[in-house]
């Protein structure tokens, strides 16, 4: 099974060597032969149209495929109705910015619990994600909200909501975050067995909708009984070891973008990029 699409690779967030210049990061990304970037919008999308028509400008330029991580403090099941307000306001200005940026996926994760039930929260989200939809997914001239998968197991984002919320609502889909669900789930989540599980579950719930459109995450991470605690290299020291999954999207034809989402991300999107290509 070989899909059209091409296998990406990129960092999440702009790689340091730029200092922060948009232009030397696109160059940056060009030198090392690397083809994706996750805009890290984590504290807001803190630009105007102009600086956004830049970046979308430089991205097309050199054959970048661009995805944006919203707001770290998206909560759309805030105790606060205000927040939960606020919330959905961020996706849709992602979604107004996303033609500028040149940008197809709108990552984000829908926050913590906040002392719901998973039934009732998982009615919040659904109502939030669908409502942000109605209202400006004719804005973002194609791209799509796509939710990850939590690290933590007081938030909302296991395999299982993910799927129902894809299957229940129009333009969302999911990210696998393989480094959250390694965490949530205490490190069992981290060999070909489990990835091809993980992935069959997708794949036969949301069909040729998410394979067309797979996006992945990687790092190492460190974790608790409560989940996720920070984010690490991917040099084989911290869990989950990626070598598999890789093999897996080598053999069976996927074309997934991998983000990479290390402390370095450049050099972790690069490890990604060159376990890919030994297998060939």
């Amino acid at each position: 099974m070989t899909f059209l699409a091409e296998i990406r690779f990129g960092p999440a967030g702009y790689p340091s060597a730029a200092k922060g210049r948009v232009s030397r990061v696109f160059s940056l990304l060009k030198e090392a032969n690397l083809s994706a970037l996750e805009y890290a919008a984590v504290y807001g999308l803190r630009m105007g149209p102009a600086k956004a028509e830049v970046i979308g400008h430089l991205a097309k330029e050199s054959g970048i495929s661009m995805s944006m991580h919203a707001a770290y403090y998206i909560s759309l099941l805030s105790r606060q109705q205000e927040v939960r307000e606020r919330s959905k306001g961020r996706l849709l200005k992602a979604l107004q910015f996303a033609p500028m940026m040149h940008v197809k996926r709108i990552v984000f994760h829908p926050g913590g619990y906040s002392g719901l039930s998973q039934e009732e929260a998982y009615a919040v989200v659904r109502d939030s994600v669908e409502e942000v939809w109605e209202k400006g997914g004719h804005l973002g001239d194609g791209a799509i909200l796509m939710v990850e998968t939590a690290g933590k197991k007081g938030a909302f984002g296991s395999v299982d909501e993910l799927i129902r919320l894809c299957q229940d609502v129009d333009g969302c889909l999911p990210v696998i975050d393989w480094a959250h669900l390694y965490a949530r789930s205490m490190g069992r989540i981290n060999d070909r067995e489990s990835y091809l599980e993980i992935i069959g579950r997708f794949e036969d719930q949301l069909g040729n909708r998410f394979v067309d459109n797979m996006h992945f995450h990687v790092s190492g991470i460190t974790y608790t009984k409560r989940g996720e605690k920070s984010h690490r290299p991917l040099d084989g020291e911290w869990g989950p070891d990626i070598l598999p999954l890789v093999q897996i999207v080598k053999e069976v034809g996927y074309t997934p973008t991998f983000i990479s989402e290390t402390p370095n991300s450049l050099k972790g999107a690069l490890y990604t990029k060159h376990l890919y290509e030994a297998l060939e």
